[in-house]
């Protein structure tokens, strides 16, 4: 049985044409403004203290296809970080499994010690801070990666809530130097971050500045990964310094 189906006006189906680019238009602007708010208000969440020591040309090779973007070397104040370990070597997968449990801590699967270590009591839900810090070697020898939330400077180690998880640890990041290149775009592959990495190195090499471990690399998320969009999204790639090698 064949059936014959109408062919709608050329007027309708300008008209249907017309609706599906309004609605379009209409979810495009929904999405960029929804990643609008996020990018402010990840702006305005606390982060560690710093002070930038020195700012280098990034020194180029053939090969590297990065930010372009000088190397910052900064002089960080200690802060308190909750962090937990990954069984993966790579740092962009490690993220997303190491997120939650870091997240969960800081949303209140915690016991805040002014209660008296009662296990009855609601967790405390602690203000988001920034970036998410990713830090491990990139050898590629099934490696372990450490991903870890900074918590807010209204805590310390005798205040700061104690974790439910067992996984996760508060501790204190010493203060310290290291170097920095900055980008925007989606969380890093493992391979921009060894590029980003190499530049960074060999920029500080040029500059007889030595590095404290050959193989540690750290990684910065600033935004999240969904709601904001890419291009807003800053992310960093660093490594430590030694501070008595810089001029």
């Amino acid at each position: 049985m064949r059936f014959n189906i109408p062919a709608l006006p050329p007027i309708q189906l300008q008209s249907i044409f017309q609706l599906f680019l309004t609605l379009a238009a209409s979810l495009l602007t929904l999405r960029f403004g929804a990643g609008l708010v996020a990018w402010k208000a990840a702006n305005n969440l606390e982060k560690p203290n710093y002070a930038v020591v020195k700012s280098l040309p990034a020194s180029s090779s053939p090969t590297y296809r990065g930010s372009g973007n000088n190397v910052e070397v900064r002089k960080y104040e200690p802060y308190l970080i909750a962090e937990t370990t990954v069984d993966e070597s790579s740092m962009r997968e490690a993220g997303g499994a190491g997120f939650g449990k870091c997240a969960g801590y800081i949303f209140g699967k915690n016991r805040p010690r002014t209660k008296g270590g009662d296990d009855d009591v609601d967790g405390e839900k602690m203000a988001m801070t920034s970036p998410v810090r990713s830090s491990g070697k990139m050898s590629g020898r099934n490696e372990k990666t450490k991903v870890s939330f900074v918590i807010g400077s209204k805590y310390d180690l005798k205040s700061a809530p104690e974790p439910l998880d067992g996984s996760v640890t508060v501790k204190t990041v010493k203060g310290h130097y290291l170097a920095a290149t900055s980008f925007a775009g989606p969380p890093p592959s493992d391979e921009r971050i060894r590029e980003e990495r190499e530049t960074i190195v060999r920029t500080l090499r040029r500059e007889g500045i030595r590095v404290k471990d050959e193989e540690e690399t750290i990684v910065y998320g600033y935004h999240d990964p969904v709601i904001t969009p890419n291009f807003l999204r800053k992310n960093e790639v660093a490594v430590m310094v030694d501070g008595s090698s810089l001029n």
